[in-house]
């Protein structure tokens, strides 16, 4: 898994990653780890960018 530390990068760079992330539409695979460390892992088929600074996702969940 690559991961990318956005404090280490400007603006348009992390601009540039994430339009390149949503287009063309893939699957998103989004995690989170508890407080315990217990990873949780889902696909997500509809996201959008939200911002890029800070840079954020949007997710929908299925209904």
């Amino acid at each position: 898994m690559i991961a990318i530390d956005p404090e280490s990068r400007n603006e348009r760079e992390i601009y540039k990653l994430l339009i390149g992330s949503v287009i063309p539409r893939p699957i998103a695979f989004a995690t989170t780890m508890t407080r315990d460390g217990v990873l949780n892992a889902a696909p997500f088929s509809f996201f959008n960018i939200v911002s890029s600074q800070p840079p954020l996702f949007s997710i929908e969940r299925p209904q």
